[in-house]
């Protein structure tokens, strides 16, 4: 019988949608009010592989991915998708001028091993983790880096989206053995 046990910490990240950088700045700016500092921003790359929001929120979007300075505990993710939705409706506000959902914002986390994002959306991928909210594992760590599943989005295999990806690796793996000490492994 196994025996039930605290996981390790996480290191959060978000994927933001947007149609400009003043967007991209103000959903940055909202959420370290929420996480504290971002200590990695990934280059913008134009968001050009489905049509998929462009109802909502218009054409030549831009996708950028942040990381957050400090691990957390894996279960709060559902706490952390109900606030980056939150999040979404005070800049839908702020930028009452154009679409209506200026901003996408999709919240996750990445331990040694995998890439894991929430979704309000179910789907045979992905797991119901509480609340409304599922969880997908989008990328897994493999000998030769992160590899994608056939359900992985294309933005997510992208050259810009592994380098940001394999960075916030290399950062959780020093952050964690600070917490836990040499050899400390999540």
């Amino acid at each position: 019988m196994g025996i039930a046990t605290p996981a390790f910490p996480v290191l959060r990240f978000a994927g933001l949608l947007a149609a400009d950088a003043n967007q991209l700045e103000a959903a940055r700016r909202e959420l370290t009010d929420y996480y504290g500092p971002i200590d990695a921003v990934s280059t913008p790359i134009p968001f050009t592989f489905t049509s998929y929001y462009e109802d909502e929120m218009g054409q030549g979007l831009l996708r950028q991915w942040v990381r957050f300075s400090t691990l957390f505990a894996p279960d709060q993710l559902i706490r952390c998708k109900h606030q980056t939705n939150k999040i979404e409706l005070i800049l839908a506000r702020q930028f009452a001028h154009g679409p209506r959902r200026p901003i996408n914002i999709d919240p996750g986390y990445l331990n040694r091993a995998k890439v894991i994002l929430a979704s309000t959306k179910d789907h045979s991928h992905r797991v119901y983790l509480g609340d409304g909210i599922y969880g997908e594992v989008t990328l897994h760590w493999s000998k030769t880096g992160w590899t994608p599943w056939p359900w992985t989005y294309a933005d997510y295999q992208t050259p810009v989206a592994v380098n940001f990806l394999t960075q916030a690796r290399d950062a959780y793996l020093k952050l964690l053995e600070q917490r836990l000490g040499p050899g400390g492994r999540g």
